[in-house]
């Protein structure tokens, strides 16, 4: 992995760039000359169909102190983001963000609205990961947030920094770019300088950023060594769920599966769907919980205060709902794990790919014999 791009941005908050999918993207490229399906730009990244999801495809997510700030509803209630459209949840940042930045009013005639940063990932480590049937979003996600923690602590200490982001699949290298918020919680100017001087204060804090994202990368290095690490770090890992993808069967796939009808086929059938039926059924169980925490936040607001014995059986009934839900991400996690060892052997055995598409074929000729 590296982090390779920075700019400060003094005209104005641009989250349309963080969204791979929006209009402003779109033009972009358009104006670049890029036609990605006619041209080799993002065409080794193909593969990222099988592991990119919902929660990355396209989104604009907020972190530090404004992935608190967008939660609140009109009503009183609090939204998870997740439970947000990507408009609303662009919307709700950029509210936020100049909110944020009214309270803390700078005296220079162009004042800085945001810092922009690129964190991208090597294409031998995204290969390597893929391989190891590690989703690489998850892992530059949860390696980019890390990096802004550290950041945080390093030259922002007892405050809080503020940024948003969104991942990107659309060139040769996986990427994701950063808007960083210019004041803390508390009101301190964030820097981003690239060098260090004592007249000047500036701190090198580019740098740091560079050194955490290395250490980063020789970390996960270490773990992607054997089988073994790999396995007991997922092991260890509350999100080991997301953190394992499960390649996605295509039409074709599933065509060439019912066709063949042996043991192996049926078991990978299997397999994919008792993945899609948990996938289905924990993200009911959160949109649930999440559900039940804004009934009793609204009714704290009104004054309701319950009886004693209702808010201990309360308790205890959030308290099975949240182990339910952990076993329920152990259990999506062991069958991924198995699913991927399955399909990556199906794959082999069969050439699971050619086997698809001749099984597709064999299919249109009979339909189009049946025409004739």
């Amino acid at each position: 992995m590296i982090f390779p791009f920075k700019t400060t941005w003094r005209s104005r908050l641009d989250l349309e760039y963080l969204d791979e999918t929006s209009e402003r993207k779109h033009s972009l490229r358009a104006r670049s000359g890029e036609r990605l399906e006619n041209s080799g730009v993002g065409k080794r990244l193909k593969q990222f169909a099988d592991y990119a999801s919902k929660e990355t495809h396209g989104q604009v997510h907020a972190g530090g102190f404004f992935h608190h700030m967008i939660l609140a509803n009109a009503d009183g209630s609090r939204s998870a983001p997740s439970q947000l459209t990507n408009a609303e949840r662009k919307r709700r940042i950029s509210d936020a963000w100049f909110k944020h930045l009214r309270k803390f009013p700078s005296s220079s005639e162009n004042p800085v609205i945001q810092h922009r940063l690129i964190f991208t990932m090597s294409q031998p480590f995204h290969d390597k990961l893929v391989q190891s049937g590690i989703n690489p979003d998850r892992v530059l996600q949860t390696t980019m947030k890390k990096v802004m923690r550290k950041f945080a602590e390093r030259f922002h200490a007892h405050d809080a920094i503020g940024y948003a982001y969104g991942l990107h699949h659309d060139t040769d290298n996986l990427h994701v770019h950063v808007a960083l918020c210019p004041r803390t919680a508390k009101g301190a100017y964030v820097g981003c300088s690239m060098s260090s001087s004592a007249a000047s204060g500036n701190k090198n804090q580019m740098a740091y950023l560079m050194k955490c994202f290395e250490q980063e990368n020789n970390r996960w290095s270490q773990i992607l060594e054997s089988p073994e690490k790999l396995q007991e770090h997922l092991s260890k890992q509350i999100d080991s769920d997301k953190l394992v993808f499960a390649p996605k069967l295509a039409t074709a796939h599933m065509q060439a599966l019912r066709s063949a009808q042996t043991a192996e086929a049926i078991r990978l059938q299997q397999f994919y769907q008792s993945i899609r039926n948990l996938e289905s059924a924990i993200a009911a169980k959160r949109q649930f919980l999440a559900a039940k925490r804004n009934v009793n936040l609204v009714s704290r607001l009104w004054g309701r205060r319950k009886p004693k014995l209702t808010r201990t059986a309360e308790r205890l009934a959030d308290a099975v709902d949240r182990r339910s839900l952990r076993e329920m991400q152990n259990l999506l996690f062991k069958i991924k794990r198995d699913y991927c060892a399955a399909h990556k052997r199906y794959a082999q055995t069969h050439g699971f790919n050619s086997y698809g598409n001749r099984s597709t074929q064999a299919h249109v000729h009979r339909q189009q014999g049946h025409k004739l």
